[in-house]
C-alpha cells in the first residue's frame, strides 16, 4: 500500500532529515512509528500522502507515484492524515461544517455526506455535537474532531500523527478501538506515537533515529532491544520495563511487553510457590483492559477499604501556605446566555448522556460549574480531568485571561476580575498554554523572551539581564540563539524559548497546561525535571496534565475536574487509591498502581493504602516471593 524506495529529503538543502529511507507497509497493515522529536517521523507521514516530495528516490501510494501531478488528488484521498496539532487541520467554525470539509471536496451528494458526517462524529464520542462551535472545544475535543474529518473521508490509509497526544486515558482508548476496528475492515493504519503502549497493538514497529531506520520488527522484537532503546532516548512500554526491573531484583519473569501477561507471570510464580492457598487458578487478564485503566472490579477488599478511606471532601481543609489564587464557587460558560436559560432548564438538572469509550456530553453548556479551590504558597498542584472537563478553562482563569461568569477568582484577595489587578497579576502568574511555542511571534529568540519584561516598563538592562538567566535557566544559549530566529530552532528548543518567555517576568505562581505534549520521552523527562527544580528552587506550580505517571511523581496535590466540577482533591496517595471512581470518570491510575492493583486483585498480600511506584512494587514482589519460594 505505501512503499519508501531510497527516500531522501531536506529541508534546508543541506541537513538531511529523511536518509534514505526504505519501508515498505503492506495493505491491512497496523505500523506505528517511534522515534525522538527530529528523528523524521512527521516528514515520513507527510511523504506518505504527497504533503511533501522526495528530493531523491521515489514514494508509492497504491502504486501511484506522489511525484506524478495527475496522481496527487487521488493519493490524498487514498492517505487520510490527522496532524499532532488539530487547530493545523480545523478550518470550519462549526463540528459538522469541519467534518464535511474533505468529503464535500470528494464531490460526494448530500445523503452520503450527512451519512459519513453522522457516522464518523459517532466513532469519536461526538455524536449530538454536530451545530457545536469548534472555537470553544478542549485540545482534547479539537483532535477528535480532527480524526472524525479524516475518517469521513473512509481512505484506504489512515496516517495519525501523535494524535492521542492531547486525549485523555479513556479518549486514548477509543482512539485505540477506532483503529483496532478500522484495521480489521481491512484499514491500512500508519501511527507516530510516543505512548509505548500504543505501540504494543501495532502489527510491527519501526525506530527511526537521524533520518534512518534505526530498529524495524513486530513489537515484542523491537522492545526486546530494552537498553538500545534507551540509548535512543526513547521508553519501552511499562511492562518491559518492569519486567526488566522484577529480573534485576531476582524474579525470574520473561521480558513482557503486555501487562496482563506480566501479571499472569508474577501470579503464575506465586501461586507455584505455595502462595495462592486454596484459590482457583484464575486468568490476571490486562490490567489496563477488562479491568480498566485502574484495576476496575477486581480490587480486592483491602483495597476497597483504602479507597474508601482516603475519599477527600473538597471542602477540606487546605495545606499550610498562604492562598495566592482563590476561585470561589466559580462557574463559567462559554456562551453565557445559554449557560443562564439552561440553569432554569429540568433538562439541564438531568446527569449528561457520555459515549462509554470517549466521555462528554453535547448538551453540556456550563466549562465550569461551583468550582471553590485555593493555590497555596509553595505547592506543586496537579489538575487532572477527563477531555473537556474544564482543565483548560480554570488554569486561564488564574490570571485573568477569563472571568467567571459566576462566583470570584482572587489573587492575593484581590478580585482578577477588576482590570487593574488582572493587569498586575499576570506579572506574577506566569502561563504556559497548550503547545507553548504557538505563543512565539517575534523575530529574534532575544525579543521573543523580552517582550514581557519589557511591558512591565523595565529598563532595557534588566531586560537584558532577564533574557539572559531565563534562557540559560531552561538550558539555552544566549550568546548562540539572542539573534536568532525562533522559528528556525527544533520543536523543542521553541518549547523552551516560550518558556523562558514566561520566566523572564519573574513569576511567583507557574501555570501549566498540558507543558510535555507531543514531546519525545527524553525531551519530555527534561522538561519535567526542569519544572521540578523551579518548584525545588521556591516557585508554586499548577500543573494540568493527562498523565496519571507525572501527577503522581511531581505533584504535592491534585485536584481532579469532572464534567466542568470539583471531584475531589487531596494528596496524590489519596486521590489515586480511588481506582474505581477515577476510572468512571475516563482517568486513570500510575502503572506501577494498575499492576500492584491487578495483582493485589488475585490475592498477592501487597500492602494496602499504598500508592506504588516502579521501584516500591518490584522490591515487594521480590521480597514477597521469596518469602513464597
Amino acid at each position: 500500500m505505501i512503499s519508501f524506495e531510497g527516500v531522501r529529503f531536506t529541508y534546508d538543502g543541506a541537513a538531511p532529515v529523511l536518509d534514505g529511507v526504505d519501508l515498505d507497509v503492506a495493505a491491512g497493515e497496523f505500523v506505528c512509528v517511534l522515534g525522538g522529536n527530529g528523528s523524521g517521523k512527521s516528514t515520513l507521514a507527510k511523504h506518505a500522502n504527497a504533503l511533501l516530495m522526495p528530493d531523491a528516490g521515489c514514494v508509492r501510494v497504491d502504486g501511484m507515484d506522489t511525484r506524478e501531478p495527475e496522481s496527487l488528488y487521488a493519493v490524498r484521498a487514498t492517505a487520510g492524515m490527522v496532524f499532532q496539532n488539530p487547530d493545523d487541520q480545523i478550518v470550519a467554525s462549526l463540528i459538522e461544517n469541519d467534518v464535511a470539509f474533505g468529503p464535500e471536496n470528494l464531490g460526494l451528494p448530500p445523503d452520503e455526506l450527512r451519512r459519513r458526517v453522522t457516522h464518523a462524529l459517532a466513532e469519536v464520542g461526538l455524536e449530538g455535537f454536530e451545530k457545536k462551535e469548534t472555537a470553544a472545544l478542549s485540545g482534547g475535543q479539537k483532535q477528535r474532531v480532527a480524526i472524525a474529518g479524516v475518517l469521513a473521508m473512509e481512505p484506504k490509509v489512515l496516517l495519525l500523527d501523535e494524535a492521542s497526544a492531547m486525549l485523555d486515558p479513556r479518549g486514548r482508548s477509543g482512539l485505540l478501538r477506532v483503529c483496532a476496528e478500522l484495521h480489521a475492515a481491512g484499514m491500512t493504519v500508519v501511527m507516530i506515537t510516543h505512548f509505548m503502549e500504543e505501540a504494543v497493538r501495532a502489527d510491527r514497529v519501526v525506530v527511526l533515529e537521524g533520518g534512518r531506520i534505526k530498529l524495524e520488527g513486530a513489537p515484542r522484537e523491537v522492545f526486546a532491544h530494552v537498553d538500545e532503546l534507551r540509548a535512543l532516548n526513547l521508553e519501552v512500554p511499562f511492562a518491559a520495563d518492569f519486567s526488566a526491573r522484577l529480573r534485576a531484583a531476582g524474579v525470574e519473569v520473561p521480558l513482557e511487553i503486555d501487562e496482563g501477561r506480566l501479571a499472569n507471570e508474577v501470579v503464575a510464580r506465586w501461586r507455584a510457590a505455595g502462595g495462592a492457598g486454596a484459590q482457583d487458578a484464575q486468568d490476571v487478564g490486562s490490567p489496563a483492559g477488562d479491568r480498566g485503566a485502574a484495576g476496575g472490579a477486581g480490587t480486592s477488599r483491602g483495597a476497597r477499604a483504602a479507597e474508601a478511606e482516603a475519599a477527600v471532601d473538597p471542602a477540606a481543609p487546605q495545606p499550610a501556605g498562604a492562598p495566592l489564587i482563590t476561585f470561589e464557587h466559580v462557574s463559567y460558560a462559554y456562551d453565557a446566555a445559554a449557560a443562564k436559560r439552561s440553569r432554569a432548564s429540568k433538562r439541564a438538572r438531568k446527569a449528561p448522556v457520555q459515549a462509554p469509550d470517549w466521555g462528554n456530553s453535547p448538551d453540556a453548556v456550563w466549562a465550569l460549574r461551583d468550582v471553590s479551590l485555593s493555590v497555596r504558597e509553595g505547592e506543586f498542584l496537579g489538575i487532572a480531568g477527563h477531555t473537556g472537563s474544564g482543565k483548560s478553562t480554570l488554569i486561564q482563569h488564574m490570571n485573568g485571561l477569563l472571568h467567571p461568569t459566576a462566583g470570584r477568582a482572587l489573587a492575593g484577595g484581590a478580585d482578577l476580575a477588576d482590570k487593574r489587578v488582572a493587569r498586575e497579576v499576570r506579572g506574577s502568574v506566569g502561563l504556559v498554554l497548550q503547545y507553548p511555542e504557538r505563543q512565539l511571534f517575534a523575530a529574534t529568540v532575544y525579543d521573543d523572551v523580552a517582550f514581557g519584561p519589557r511591558n512591565l516598563g523595565l529598563p532595557e538592562d534588566e531586560v537584558g539581564r532577564r533574557v539572559r538567566a531565563s534562557l540559560e535557566r531552561v538550558g539555552l544559549d544566549p550568546d548562540d540563539l539572542s539573534a536568532k530566529s525562533p522559528f528556525e530552532l527544533s520543536g523543542g528548543q521553541q518549547r523552551r524559548v516560550a518558556f523562558a518567555g514566561v520566566l523572564a517576568m519573574r513569576p511567583r505562581t507557574l501555570v501549566l497546561d498540558e507543558p510535555a505534549a507531543g514531546l519525545d520521552p527524553a525531551a519530555r523527562r527534561d522538561f519535567l525535571d526542569l519544572i521540578a527544580r523551579l518548584h525545588a528552587q521556591g516557585m508554586t506550580v499548577v500543573m494540568a496534565s493527562h498523565s496519571m505517571d507525572d501527577l503522581a511523581r511531581l505533584c504535592s496535590r491534585v485536584a481532579v475536574l469532572k464534567e466542568g466540577e470539583l471531584f475531589a482533591v487531596g494528596t496524590p496517595q489519596e486521590m489515586f487509591m480511588r481506582a474505581d471512581e477515577l476510572r468512571s470518570i475516563g482517568l486513570g491510575v500510575p502503572a506501577a498502581q494498575r499492576m500492584a492493583n491487578a495483582l493485589r486483585a488475585e490475592g498477592l498480600p501487597l500492602a494496602s493504602g499504598v500508592l506504588y511506584d516502579e521501584r516500591a512494587l518490584a522490591h515487594d514482589l521480590a521480597a514477597l516471593l521469596g518469602r513464597s519460594a
